[in-house]
């Protein structure tokens, strides 16, 4: 740390008080927002205890995992299609006049 002799100017760089002891100003938030905050809380709280979903393995996907082969298939035609598609974009252009 710089120490200045006295007369001189010092430059301090603190923080206020009440930001650097962790608290917070009281009465500062907007009343709207609390009242927001406290809504979205007990929607998301009851929305989760009023769901009865499986559990497991492969339970929370958009497609059956249980038979490897048509998952090969999905998995090929998915990856497949996307790899395909900028060869036949550019082949279109090409054959385009």
């Amino acid at each position: 740390m710089l120490s200045f002799p006295s007369g001189t100017a010092s430059c301090s760089l603190r923080a206020p008080d009440s930001l650097r002891e962790g608290r917070r100003r009281q009465g500062t938030r907007c009343p709207v927002a609390t009242m927001l905050a406290a809504t979205v809380r007990r929607f998301t709280t009851s929305a989760l205890r009023r769901s009865h979903y499986e559990e497991g393995p492969g339970k929370n996907l958009p497609f059956s995992v249980e038979n490897k082969w048509r998952l090969l298939a999905l998995m090929c035609g998915f990856l497949g299609s996307g790899f395909v598609a900028p060869f036949v974009i550019v082949r279109h252009q090409l054959l385009k006049k």
